[in-house]
């Protein structure tokens, strides 16, 4: 005599019942931690979240390419000398950057070199004094009589 058997997708969703209801009964070692109301505090809450957020570390792997957090500019910051810093007289002011804490010039001196200048730094025989949305001011002095020389921004075509 043939004896009959449960169809195996019938089986399947038994066992597949049975797995879920063990696991929605069973509690973890990292499920907070319910008090006698049997709710769970906040801070316990958090708490699991920022530990389970630290666990997740990154290892950078090069695979021989460059390290993109890898600092790019290093060594010992040098100050220029008199015959390096850029004559004014014979400069032009090619742009200027605004940034939410500092102003930044950018000057090209009369050989084509080009110079990143801010209030404050030193020019031939002088100082920065200002700068603004279209020049840049400098105080020189040469044999004793102070001149202020005013680079303005020329507007481009275009």
């Amino acid at each position: 005599m043939k004896r009959k058997y449960a169809r195996p997708e019938l089986l399947m969703l038994v066992l597949l019942g049975l797995l879920a209801a063990a696991g929605a009964t069973a509690q973890t070692a990292e499920d907070p931690v319910a008090d006698e109301s049997g709710s769970v505090s906040p801070s316990q809450i958090s708490r699991d979240r920022i530990n389970a957020i630290r666990s997740n570390e990154f290892f950078y792997q090069s695979y021989g390419r460059t390290d993109p957090f890898l600092v790019l500019v290093s060594g010992d910051y040098e100050q220029s000398t008199a015959s390096e810093l850029v004559d004014v007289h014979s400069a032009t002011l090619v742009g200027v950057m605004w940034g939410q804490d500092d102003r930044f010039a950018l000057v090209e001196d009369g050989d084509g070199f080009g110079y990143i200048l801010r209030v404050g730094d030193k020019v031939q025989n002088g100082r920065v004094v200002s700068i603004r949305m279209d020049s840049l001011t400098a105080r020189v002095t040469l044999y004793g009589i102070t001149n202020q020389v005013v680079l303005k921004l020329e507007k481009s075509e275009g």
